[in-house]
């Protein structure tokens, strides 16, 4: 082959072989420029005497991200195809780019134009949508610890980047309006984060063969076969962002620009406590973090702090902290949750992260406006602590009766793996493949036992046998042809027959037979 036939490889992929796990930490990046952008520390100039214009931006720009994740799954063809092309997510990134810098130029000092404020906000809330769905495609495709690790560790890129921005902040190219360094960190961040995500796919993305496995169905039959469960930890996520964004709301609406960014920073000292737990637990004694209590015990301290709000107002950026702590906890929490249940019950990531995220930004925007716009025209003080104690009880109703510790404790079951160590993430994360010899042979034999029993039972061929053990453990199409040497179509049809014989209509169909019937083996070992 002639030296100038090769295909070129680009920095970034250069980059990458030598540390595959980078492109994880674009979550970091991701979150560190919403964080920035949606505390306004960067971006409002010396005029501003309160959160109003903060205010606007965040429900205005949450509500498009909002919308187009919720959107997402029921135009996945067309949202893969996005996230599948490296040219598609630059132009996602640059989508970003144009909105924050609308936002800048809409500034008093600059344009003071309002319509081009609205504009840029809408923007960034679609270019993110869009990052934020390619993030949660990559963590998906990581074991439960591996997850873990890599948000942990995305939590230290926030704290790094933020106070890099924030300590640069010496120069303004318009005395009193927003510094050098915060029009140039909206501009860069958004553009790094899409680089990273966009660099060359890797080898085993489940939503990449969503496609080809949904054979003679539709997306809109993976959605139906969501679980009650995942649906009540979407109404959990939705009441606890709701809540805690009120109380945000409120505070920040109500504070200068300077007692938000002392909260802010104040905050990002917390994350690095937060980031270095979840570090210790993940790689030393991941077996033993029970998100259950977590999600338990947030619910049950948001819910004593906002009965209580009215007498802890008074306290002003010390209560602004302690909520802003518990809802990134949450959000991490949340962002964990989802990777898992992507990884363990092979759905689209395209489904789970578009609903999680959607949901979660529904909630955030529309607790926003509640305690931005609506609860500050409140006149009387009674009618306000009456809402106070409606939102607290609400949340402990949702945290004991809708979706309970045990609902978040058995939306992902256990999966056993060998201890992580630090030099695991210098490695390629995300094979399947290389699963350690203990964890392969704690999951083969009740797993080849479940697979065996419901083959004999709709009696499939040697062949058939074989794809569909390939098939619940959430190979695709694709793969299934190389690892049998097979041709594509061959696989497909086999894949059609199965299905048929089976009486399912997609893979998470599929995927859930097999796990009940190991279940009732487990419980009925005898039979």
């Amino acid at each position: 082959m002639r030296p100038d036939s090769v295909k070129r490889r680009s920095f970034v992929d250069d980059l990458l072989s030598l540390w595959p796990g980078l492109r994880y930490l674009s979550l970091g990046i991701w979150l560190v420029w919403a964080f920035l952008a949606y505390s306004g520390t960067i971006w409002l100039s010396d005029v501003e005497v309160d959160g109003a214009n903060l205010s606007q931006m965040y429900i205005i720009s949450t509500g498009s991200f909002a919308l187009v994740s919720l959107l997402a799954p029921f135009f996945q063809r067309q949202v893969q195809t996005i996230l599948s092309s490296r040219r598609y997510l630059m132009y996602v990134g640059l989508l970003t780019v144009l909105g924050s810098l609308a936002i800048v130029l809409a500034g008093p000092y600059y344009l003071a134009a309002r319509w081009l404020f609205y504009i840029g906000d809408v923007f960034t809330g679609i270019g993110t949508a869009f990052i934020a769905l390619k993030i949660g495609e990559l963590y998906g495709e990581l074991k439960p610890q591996k997850a873990l690790v890599y948000a942990a560790l995305s939590q230290l890129v926030i704290v790094v980047i933020y106070f890099t921005v924030i300590g640069s902040e010496l120069y303004q190219p318009i005395p009193g309006g927003p510094s050098l360094a915060g029009i140039l960190s909206l501009i860069i961040l958004p553009l790094i984060a899409a680089f990273l995500v966009s660099a060359k796919p890797t080898a085993a993305s489940h939503s990449e063969e969503e496609s080809e496995n949904n054979i003679d169905t539709e997306y809109y039959h993976e959605i139906k076969s969501l679980s009650a469960v995942f649906w009540k930890f979407l109404i959990a996520i939705f009441i606890f962002t709701i809540v805690s964004s009120v109380i945000n709301g409120l505070i920040v609406s109500s504070s200068p620009p300077s007692t938000t960014l002392t909260g802010s920073s104040t905050l990002m000292l917390l994350r690095v406590l937060m980031s270095v737990l979840f570090l210790f637990f993940a790689l030393r004694i991941f077996r033993l973090i029970n998100f259950g209590k977590l999600y338990l015990l947030m619910m049950v301290l948001v819910a004593v702090l906002v009965a209580a709000s009215t007498l802890l107002e008074s306290m002003g950026v010390s209560f602004q902290i302690v909520i802003g702590f518990i809802s990134n906890t949450f959000d991490f929490v949340v962002w964990c949750m989802l990777a898992f249940i992507v990884y363990q019950r092979r759905i689209s990531s395209i489904t789970v992260f578009g609903l999680g995220r959607g949901v979660f930004m529904v909630g955030s925007a529309i607790g926003w406006y509640l305690g931005a716009q609506l609860m500050p025209g409140l006149i009387d003080d009674n009618l306000t602590t009456i809402i106070y104690v409606v939102l607290a009880i609400l949340i402990i109703l949702c945290a004991t009766l809708v979706f309970s510790e045990r609902d978040f404790d058995n939306l992902v079951s256990p999966i056993t793996e060998a201890e992580l160590t630090l030099s695991d993430l210098t490695s390629e994360p995300y094979a399947l493949s290389g699963d350690s010899a203990e964890e392969s042979h704690n999951h083969a034999r009740p797993f080849n036992q479940a697979c065996t029993h419901i083959g004999q039972t709709a009696r499939l061929s040697a062949r058939e046998q074989d794809i569909f053990e390939l098939l619940a453990l959430g190979r695709g199409s694709e793969n299934i042809s190389k690892r049998l040497s097979i041709s594509l179509n061959t696989a497909r049809t086999h894949t059609h027959n199965i299905y048929t014989k089976l009486n399912v209509h997609s893979r998470q169909e599929l995927i859930e037979l097999v796990e009940d019937e190991r279940k009732q083996q487990q419980e009925n070992p005898d039979q």
